[in-house]
């Protein structure tokens, strides 16, 4: 059996990766050199989340008068994972709205370069792939359940119109680890794969895009305020 004394931990990097070395000294007494043991910890399983702070918001004015215009139509609205608000019963991209073919260009360029993001530079490329989106307005008290996107890889929301003064209104991502890795207490330890159950947020605001796998379940908050925050969600699937 090998007694540690003494033990010394420390982090160092090693070609950029995080690592932990820890020292070992001999219980002998004699005067030795240090066992040196290299380990690491490396994240599984992540989960990536593409977002931009700068998306098309000379667009907004022209989609926001769209989204108008369709509500006048009763036709045009349904009922999915909203309770309240507007949601556009039809896909936004089959409009034949110059509008909405710019803003379409525009996001077909981020998904892109969300999936680029993950090959070499050398291996970059084009995909092939179809988007699919509607039009999402919410007032205040209005929100949306937990859900997913079956049917598809990747999902997407942009703001078109997010009030200054709401309170709320966070969309949150929920752990797709689920309850078990919260299942067993550990007082006085804080693992970091242990959350409060409550998902990650991201505040909206007018211009932002969030980009996500479509697996991943996440639901809309109630925001209070005066005014609508209106956004655009689509999909992305195979061609």
């Amino acid at each position: 059996m090998v007694v540690a004394q003494n033990d010394e931990w420390r982090m160092t990097k090693s070609e950029g990766n995080p690592k932990i070395e820890k020292e070992l000294a001999s219980g002998s007494g004699a005067a030795e050199e240090p066992k040196r043991v290299k380990v690491g910890v490396m994240p599984l399983f992540s989960t990536w989340v593409y977002q931009c702070q700068d998306g098309p918001a000379r667009l907004n004015t022209e989609l926001e008068e769209l989204a108008y215009r369709l509500r006048k139509d009763e036709r045009n609205g349904t009922t999915r994972t909203n309770h309240g608000g507007w949601h556009y019963a039809l896909d936004i991209f089959e409009l034949q709205e110059p509008v909405v073919r710019q803003f379409q260009q525009l996001m077909e360029q981020h998904v892109q370069a969300y999936l680029n993001h993950f090959r070499p530079e050398g291996q970059r490329k084009k995909d092939s792939f179809r988007l699919r989106g509607w039009i999402n307005v919410n007032r205040a008290g209005d929100f949306n359940t937990l859900h997913s996107h079956p049917g598809c890889f990747l999902s997407a929301t942009y703001y078109v119109n997010v009030p200054e003064a709401m309170k709320g209104g966070e969309i949150y991502f929920r752990d797709p680890r689920g309850p078990a890795v919260a299942m067993y207490e550990t007082p006085g330890i804080d693992l970091p794969w242990v959350g409060t159950g409550m998902g990650i947020p991201f505040s909206p605001a007018t211009g932002h895009l969030l980009i996500f796998p479509s697996w991943l379940e996440h639901r809309v908050e109630k925001f209070e305020g005066e005014g609508e925050r209106i956004s655009i969600a689509f999909n992305a699937s195979n061609p």
